[in-house]
């Protein structure tokens, strides 16, 4: 298999691991609902668990459009170029960081400029 491949096949199962883990939510929160009287639960932590899960869900839907973004890029043939700088991102940094949109030295730059 192709190295591109093998970080394509790799952006997929990342995908699909995050679509999983919002139905395991959805099943856990039904559970809640069927299995647990509603006066056991406290108003506030009933409060904080929406937060969280808020949270999450806004933390996955980043994810996906990551993960969307590199598989748009590796089909358009983009894939693996600096957005900063347009120099290739090295292999080992695109393995352990499939999404990434910035060689290591933009990286780095970009994460000690103030926003």
């Amino acid at each position: 298999m192709l190295p591109i491949e093998e970080l394509r096949m790799k952006l997929l199962k990342q995908r699909l691991a995050i679509f999983r883990d919002v139905a395991q939510i959805e099943d856990d929160l039904l559970w809640l609902e069927t299995d647990v009287e509603p006066e056991v639960e406290e108003r506030a932590q009933d409060e904080n668990v929406i937060r969280l899960l808020a949270r999450l869900d806004d933390r996955q839907k980043a994810e996906i459009e990551e993960i969307d973004r590199a598989l748009g890029k590796i089909a358009r043939g983009e894939y693996g170029r600096c957005e900063a700088c347009g120099k290739p991102i090295s292999w080992s940094r695109l393995e352990a960081l499939p999404t990434a949109v910035t060689c290591l030295p933009c990286g780095e730059a970009r994460e000690q400029t103030p926003s």
